[in-house]
């Protein structure tokens, strides 16, 4: 063989030993992850240690811990693992906790009952039932009043007010407070401007004659769930409010709507 061609196979040889010596010391096997090529979480989020306790359902999967429903849900495993009735406690606590609103055909037709005098199968269209009642009749607006509703009444009498409080109770126990109240004034002119003034927030109130029937103590009326209407020289006003549980507002201003459109006791 030529020695030039002996010297390029050589030096050939020598340049492809290299190259594979590089090659392997700068490899790494594929299951190896470098801190610089770690996938990144987004939103700064941060991964979760792995937890050895933590509990897993009745089909063996994880169940995330570290929520609001965190009590609910182990309560349900326990439930599952023990056969106890542990998962219908927790179910009906929390339904127990929020009363839905009601379809609108359901409050129609308690407002047609309501309308009718029938407050019996009123509160029944919305689940509801009455538990405690007052009437009070022949009160006396500047007293049973404060803020500027009271130095209307100082200016312009009423000729009538009578009150209704009552209590209803849904399945779940979620308790209602509720008032109504007619007031007849001595004229449509003077009814308008009660109404307007009523339906003016912090203006002052027509009170309820007596919280007590309620059995809550300490409890008032917000006037955050309230409805009125006027009907000639008759002014119409009904309020709600929790008494316990959590009925939702919706529901609260529904059971107000109902109550507006009763006729006086």
């Amino acid at each position: 063989m030529p020695q030039e061609v002996s010297e390029c196979i050589t030096a050939e040889l020598q340049r492809v030993r290299r190259s594979d010596d590089s090659r392997a010391r700068s490899f790494r096997p594929a299951s190896v992850t470098t801190k610089s090529s770690r996938p990144r979480l987004s939103s700064g989020a941060q991964r979760v240690p792995f937890d050895p306790n933590q509990p897993r359902g009745p089909d063996g999967k994880w169940i995330k811990t570290g929520g609001v429903l965190t009590a609910a849900v182990l309560a349900t495993v326990v439930g599952a693992a023990s056969g106890g009735d542990t998962v219908t406690s927790v179910g009906a606590g929390l339904d127990a906790a929020t009363t839905k609103s009601v379809s609108g055909s359901d409050t129609a037709n308690s407002k047609k009952a309501a309308r009718n005098g029938d407050r019996a199968e009123a509160w029944r269209r919305l689940a509801l039932k009455e538990v405690r009642k007052e009437i009070g009749k022949e009160l006396r607006c500047a007293v049973q009043s404060f803020g500027q509703v009271q130095q209307f009444f100082l200016r312009h009498p009423c000729q009538k007010l009578d009150q209704l409080l009552f209590v209803v109770q849904d399945s779940n126990g979620n308790t209602i407070a509720g008032s109504g109240t007619w007031v007849k004034m001595p004229s449509a002119e003077s009814a308008v401007q009660l109404r307007r003034l009523e339906d003016t927030y912090g203006s002052g109130d027509v009170t309820p004659f007596g919280t007590k029937v309620l059995e809550a103590g300490g409890f008032r009326f917000t006037g955050k769930h309230y409805r009125s209407r006027q009907d000639g020289k008759l002014v119409v006003i009904a309020e709600t409010d929790p008494i316990t549980g959590r009925p939702s507002d919706a529901f609260l201003n529904q059971v107000a709507d109902v109550a507006d459109v009763l006729p006086p006791p």
